[in-house]
């Protein structure tokens, strides 16, 4: 005898309620695997990544009546008779036509999306806070869609995704989405992925850059983000990471950012944690000038010649294409920026996670000496942090200068 486990999703049931009594023939959607051994029953209509995979009978109804709908089917398909409800299916496997085998036993499993955070719902991470977090991550990248996905399995609830790129054949081997993605923006790629995971998550895309020079750019940014929890700034970008710090500042928000990036060769990668409610030296204290963004001021961070010299992690699309690294560096990196974020968002909660208490780390996947080999030595797989790091009296905002974001501009044409 052929056993099938069959999955009935919340939105199958619903649906099904609402026409238990009207016996007719209905299509089915959802999902067949293993050779019809798992079914997933997700819809009577169609929804995403679903598609006809059989046919609904609701009670006795004449066999000529049941051929409707089987037209819009492609074999193999199934057929199921329910009565009122769904306690007692009967299934018919169709693999060719008049080739069917009605020998099944199934055994039914209900999704509760409610235990879908049971195992993790505990004092050390209240999920009732984070619950009601919002946070935006600007960039899509292998970084951001990871960041995106553990915050969301960790109990955030709505996400804010912006980035204009598109996933493209390089990027498949460090992010979470696959092949079927190619082509399509990375922002709308990671909603589909995490939404499959958890659906009860709410996730707005915007698929353009992070610009200011506009004012009805500035308006729009400042209509989206104003209410936000957490700014995280995984673009890799350093004209992003100034506009960011900008248009924060600038408008005085009380929203806490943290940058993170990469190295070259992805030979490790920092985290910089800004808050301006607490007067925290900002990224125009640690990059000394909006426009040269070939090193960070070494008078803070004794920095290897090979990270001082180009310690940005802007590239071009070449020099990122020639960039070796492993997935799992970028990986790794993210899981500190993880906690890091919910760190910050549990900020004034009584919580069990780890406390970052400084703003600024770095971390190495290998080992690497300083300059001149004399001093300190970095340890790979080491998470280094720095107390002593000071406002810059350049800084726009923290030194003598005056800033103000161009946002009187009008459109361009």
């Amino acid at each position: 005898m052929r056993k099938m486990k069959v999955i009935i999703y919340p939105s199958f049931e619903s649906q099904f309620n609402e026409v238990k009594t009207q016996k007719r023939t209905y299509l089915l959607y959802g999902r067949i695997y293993d050779d019809f051994t798992v079914c997933h029953l997700i819809g009577m209509s169609l929804s995403k990544n679903t598609h006809p995979i059989g046919l609904l009978t609701i009670g006795s109804i004449p066999t000529e009546e049941r051929i409707i709908t089987r037209e819009a089917l492609e074999y193999p398909y199934f057929h199921i008779t329910a009565e009122e409800d769904l306690s007692n299916l009967k299934v018919d496997i169709y693999q060719k036509k008049g080739d069917r085998d009605s020998n099944i036993e199934v055994d039914i499993e209900y999704v509760d999306l409610n235990r879908l955070f049971v195992r993790i719902d505990q004092k050390e991470t209240p999920l009732k806070v984070l619950n009601q977090k919002k946070v935006a991550i600007i960039g899509m990248g292998s970084g951001g869609a990871l960041l995106a996905l553990y915050l969301a399995k960790s109990g955030v609830k709505k996400f804010i995704f912006i980035d204009d790129d598109l996933l493209e054949t390089h990027n498949i081997i460090r992010h979470i989405c696959d092949l079927a993605n190619l082509g399509r923006f990375k922002t709308k790629a990671v909603k589909d992925y995490i939404e499959a995971r958890i659906p009860n998550v709410k996730i707005r895309t915007v698929e353009r850059k992070f610009e200011l020079q506009t004012r009805a750019n500035f308006d729009f940014f400042f209509s989206l983000l104003n209410d936000v929890d957490l700014i995280a700034a995984v673009s890799g970008e350093h004209n992003v990471n100034y506009a960011i710090n900008d248009f924060v500042h600038s408008n005085q928000l009380a929203i806490p950012i943290i940058y993170a990036g990469t190295f070259d060769g992805v030979k490790g990668g920092l985290l910089f944690k800004v808050d301006p409610q607490k007067d925290d030296y900002c990224y125009h204290c640690l990059y000394s000038k909006p426009n040269d963004y070939g090193s960070i001021q070494t008078k803070a961070i004794p920095t290897t010649v090979e990270l001082e010299r180009k310690i940005s992690y802007d590239r071009t699309l070449q020099e990122q294409l020639a960039q070796p690294g492993l997935g799992l560096d970028v990986d790794n990196l993210t899981i500190l920026l993880s906690k890091f974020c919910l760190d910050v968002l549990l900020t004034g909660t009584e919580h069990g996670l780890y406390h970052f208490p400084y703003n600024f780390y770095m971390w190495f996947n290998r080992t690497i000496m300083t300059v001149d080999k004399s001093s300190v030595k970095y340890e790979g797989l080491e998470l280094y942090y720095y107390e002593d790091l000071g406002k810059d009296q350049n800084c726009p905002f923290h030194g003598t200068q005056t800033f103000h974001i161009n946002n009187q501009e009008e459109e361009e044409e």
